[in-house]
């Protein structure tokens, strides 16, 4: 019976220069620091990314609530029994009951005509974002007709 089979295993050594492969991590010299700049390029822009989100709700929620309140308003001053401001202590009692957390300040202007009345709120949202000069605020108006009773004669 014959023996085991063995295999040579000589290596001979490369002829030429040894050339690596390229490794993760490995940088020419030029390339130093250069993930430190795009960090600090990179880092303010994900920050206000991050936090136009909040943001843009929490202006979104603001203009929701100034919104009912001037509908609130409006047609509590529409009524034809309603006396003169009727519609801005409405849309106050509103703003107060539930902007509190996302309107820093308003104010409530009422108007009367002979056929509509109009209320119109301008409102401040807590500001998120650390930008000077950024105010955001919410503008809303809502006009709506007077309920009135007329005759054939006086229309």
């Amino acid at each position: 019976m014959p023996g085991p089979r063995t295999w040579n295993r000589t290596v001979r050594p490369p002829s030429g220069p040894v050339v690596r492969p390229a490794r993760l991590g490995d940088r020419d010299d030029d390339e130093r620091g250069s993930s430190s700049v795009e960090f600090a390029i990179l880092f303010p822009v994900v920050v206000a990314l991050l936090l136009a989100g909040p943001q843009l709700g929490m202006w979104y929620f603001a203009r929701e609530a100034a919104d009912a309140a001037a509908q609130a308003g409006a047609r509590a001053a529409s009524a034809s029994a309603a006396t003169g401001g009727a519609g801005q202590r409405a849309a106050d009692t509103y703003l107060a009951r539930l902007g509190t957390g996302t309107i820093t300040s308003y104010s409530v202007i009422e108007e009367d005509t002979a056929t509509t009345v109009s209320v119109h709120i301008v409102a401040q949202v807590p500001n998120v974002i650390p930008l000077p000069g950024l105010t955001p605020t919410v503008d809303v108006t809502v006009v709506r007709g007077k309920e009135r009773f007329t005759t054939p004669e006086s229309p």
